[in-house]
């Protein structure tokens, strides 16, 4: 029932590789959320992690558990925020769930298809509510669902989405020669790179999923265009999955980072709903000007921060502010939450949606990697379970 009684948040891992730091500000601004500790298994983890946890324990004035298992046995922790490496995740995400804490977790369930499924059978026996806030809440789903709702489309045929991070320096790539870096054996982790399909399609997916019924079939294609850092690996910087559902409805995606200065704000984020009665484009980044000279853009964040030359803790540089507040969507998924401890309507998109996002993203590697159309459901051995 509700009332006005505020939940109780444990911040799990500062990992460079989350957004824990970008939940902070939504924790503290929210009224019915209060921040208690930060946690970590410091035996685990590295020395820089160890400080960052540190770090930030400090400048949110509250302790530093240096043992995830004993902070989940704080009775004045009602959420656990779960910001680790996506190694990591699916085992804490586990325990959360069997200790009885509500989950609101960054991205990616686990590093692997069984991972994930871990997690979403592990919800479902504790019957504890679990949010994936980072797909199913920004401003392109937010203006998607009243249009697809409204039925003015027709027959909904297909989308198409782009969505870019102008992040990044991009330099020439002399050796194309290494192999295409497959996702089987669930290594996610690289010091220098992230992989660009897994970081940012996962956010096309999200819209994809809301648009059209159960992916049947996908066909990928990527690799490094812009980053040494990735070609030397075989990584993706860039990719595209063409995705068929059962009912024989097409979606498309690009994704990737794709340099500073490639666009006036941060990247392209838009969506093609294509009907039988009428299309609609629908843009993240307008209304905005479009006309800009790159260098302007360079000159705003130049040079990158050593320690973060790929922009990961950064948002891109704009030439304007975005277009709305809460592009991200992380305040409204925020406010779903609550509203669903409290008692009130399900999640719009849960661990059950996130476990459909992670198995479509590993089909679209397998795809690429074999160059080969995958059809779905992967079996767990195939996806690296």
């Amino acid at each position: 029932m509700p009332t006005d009684e505020a939940y109780g948040v444990l911040l799990v891992s500062f990992s460079r590789h989350s957004h824990q730091r970008n939940f902070v500000p939504l924790y503290k601004q929210h009224p019915r959320t209060q921040i208690v500790a930060v946690a970590d298994d410091d035996d685990t983890i590295d020395a820089d992690l160890r400080r960052l946890n540190r770090v930030w324990a400090q400048q949110l004035g509250v302790p530093y558990v240096t043992s995830v298992d004993a902070a989940l046995r704080r009775e004045d922790v009602s959420i656990v925020s779960i910001g680790h490496d996506i190694e990591r995740r699916s085992e804490l995400a586990q325990a959360a769930a069997a200790a009885g804490k509500h989950l609101w977790i960054d991205k990616f369930l686990g590093a692997t298809l069984g991972e994930c499924d871990l997690v979403v059978d592990a919800v479902a026996a504790a019957g504890i509510t679990a949010i994936v806030p980072s797909y199913g809440y920004g401003t392109l789903l937010r203006q998607a669902r009243p249009i697809l709702a409204s039925g003015r489309l027709g027959q909904l045929l297909g989308c198409h989405v782009d969505l870019h991070f102008a992040k990044g320096l991009p330099r020439p790539i002399h050796d194309h020669s290494i192999p295409f870096l497959g996702a089987d054996t669930g290594e996610w982790k690289y010091p220098e790179l992230k992989r660009e399909l897994l970081t940012t399609g996962s956010y096309s997916v999200g819209l994809l999923q809301t648009c059209l019924g159960r992916t049947a079939r996908i066909h990928g294609t990527g690799g490094a265009f812009f980053f040494p850092e990735h070609a030397q690996h075989g990584a993706d910087d860039f990719a595209c999955l063409t995705l068929v559902d059962e009912d024989g409805h097409l979606g498309t995606l690009s994704a990737g980072r794709v340099g500073l200065g490639s666009h006036p704000a941060g990247g392209p984020c838009r969506a093609w709903l294509v009907g039988s009665d009428a299309t609609v484009i629908i843009d993240a980044k307008r209304p905005a000007t479009q006309a800009y000279l790159r260098s302007d853009l360079l000159d705003l964040t130049r040079p990158p921060a050593a320690n973060d030359p790929m922009g990961w803790a950064t948002g891109p540089p704009a030439l304007h502010p975005p277009a709305e507040d809460d592009s991200a969507g992380l305040s409204t998924a925020l406010g779903e939450f609550v509203t669903a401890l409290d008692g009130g309507p399900a999640l719009q998109y849960t661990v059950s949606h996130a476990r459909d996002n992670m198995e479509i993203l590993l089909a679209g590697y397998r795809a690429m990697a074999t160059e080969q159309e995958l059809h779905l459901p992967l079996s767990r051995q195939a996806s690296g379970s």
